[in-house]
């Protein structure tokens, strides 16, 4: 018998048994690292131990689709220096020739975070590798990829709220930089949680029956649903950092309302609701377009949240002029039991929860962070309702086109 790091002992007469235990230990310590710097150290030492390679590296890509080496085990420091390599299949031939190993004994698989492959670890094993090798490596590589998304998030937003404090000390601003740390050491290990659902569902621990799948799907639901909501916070943090990025582009009214209500459609459908486009206008905005669906998939889930089994919630669009100005503008209307007109403000604060909506997953957070959003794009966001009549939320943002006389709107 032999010990893993933190002197857990492991049997070595069992190969698989034993590298199973290293990649538990592996992504309990990732779970706690929070630094890129540490992340990726950690990442490439430890996965040449786990698969006894010679040499191991981590690569991520930059914003021009370059990869850059960012951690290496076993490679001579001035090859390093000289590497980089663009995102395609080419950078495996070069990578190879840096680890220095044959076709088969080098194995490769990507980071991905998002759907979206940000980076990749390459190993260089001393004998040749096996099928079981690249699904351990896989296995590591999804554990590193939360985890440097965890510090490089985390990092961000430390930053821009340090240069937010120094700015201002108001107690607004301690509060956000609380909010978002805390946001972030939480997220750390909820994403170490699903990592560790992915491997119970792949049968890597062994087999799981049908009950034990149903069950570790509702805690990766679980997991997801508290993950948006610490991105909710993060994204709050954020905004009153003042350093939120939208782009100005041209946007579709129909086509953004067409996607966020297929998004919304299975959760109207489990409550036996109605959810439905109403009128369409031929109507394009300058605005950020994820940044609108990210709006419209929060009113339309609010909508449908609040609203009673068998209701209706129903999105229009339309051209219209207020203000001197011409608009294109997004309804979401629903049959829901309406908003106080002595709440109708309040609701746009953060963090705010009416007696009403108390029991509703949600921490308060999804109009304040909808309103500030539209407003970055130079829009309003506006609510007309009546208690007992429904709520109607109204998203104006500046019209590109068509350039036609505009019917006069209130």
């Amino acid at each position: 018998m032999t010990a893993a790091a933190d002197g857990t002992p492991f049997d070595t007469g069992h190969p698989a048994l034993a590298q199973l235990r290293r990649l538990t230990e592996i992504s309990r310590a990732l779970t706690y690292t929070t630094s890129l710097e540490q992340v990726t150290r950690l990442t490439v030492e430890r996965g040449a131990e786990l698969l006894g390679a010679a040499a191991a590296v981590l690569m991520l890509a930059d914003g021009e689709g370059l990869l850059h080496v960012r951690a290496a085990h076993g490679v001579d420091d001035a090859l390093v220096a000289r590497f980089r390599a663009p995102l395609s299949d080419e950078v495996f031939g070069r990578l190879q020739g840096l680890l220095g190993v044959p076709d088969d004994c080098f194995v490769a698989v990507p980071l991905v975070v998002g759907g979206a492959v940000t980076g990749l670890v390459a190993v260089a094993t001393r004998r040749a590798s096996t099928g079981a090798d690249e699904t351990l490596l896989s296995a590591l590589a999804d554990q590193a990829a939360v985890a440097l998304e965890n510090a490089r998030l985390g990092g961000e937003v430390r930053l821009e709220m340090e240069d937010r404090l120094r700015a201002s000390e108001g107690a607004t601003s301690a509060k956000d930089r609380a909010l978002a740390t805390l946001a972030h050491d939480i997220r750390t290990p909820l994403g170490a949680i699903q990592g560790y659902c992915e491997l119970l569902e792949e049968e890597i621990y062994g087999p799981v029956n049908d009950r034990q799948r149903e069950t570790l799907g509702r805690v990766r639901m679980s997991g997801r649903h508290l993950l948006s909501l610490l991105d909710n916070v993060m994204d709050m943090a954020r905004l009153n950092a003042g350093v939120v990025q939208v782009s100005a582009e041209p946007v579709s009214l129909e086509e953004v309302a067409r996607e966020a209500v297929h998004m919304l459609i299975p959760a109207a459908d489990a409550k036996l609701q109605t959810l439905q486009l109403g009128r369409m206008a031929d109507a394009t905005v300058t605005a950020d377009h994820a940044r609108v669906r990210q709006i419209l998939v929060n009113l339309i889930g609010n909508a449908v949240k609040f609203t009673s089994q068998d209701g209706s919630v129903s999105v229009t669009t339309a051209v219209t002029e207020r203000g001197g100005r011409r608009w294109g503008e997004i309804r979401v209307a629903d049959s829901g039991p309406g908003i106080a007109a002595d709440e109708r403000a309040a609701i746009f604060q953060p963090y705010y929860r009416s007696e009403g909506t108390a029991h509703a997953p949600g921490v308060g957070l999804g109009l304040a962070i909808s309103r500030a959003l539209v407003q970055e794009m130079g829009g309003e966001l506006d609510l007309e309702s009546e208690p007992g009549a429904g709520a109607t939320f109204i998203i104006r943002l500046p019209l590109l086109y068509p350039a036609g006389p505009a019917p006069s709107s209130g």
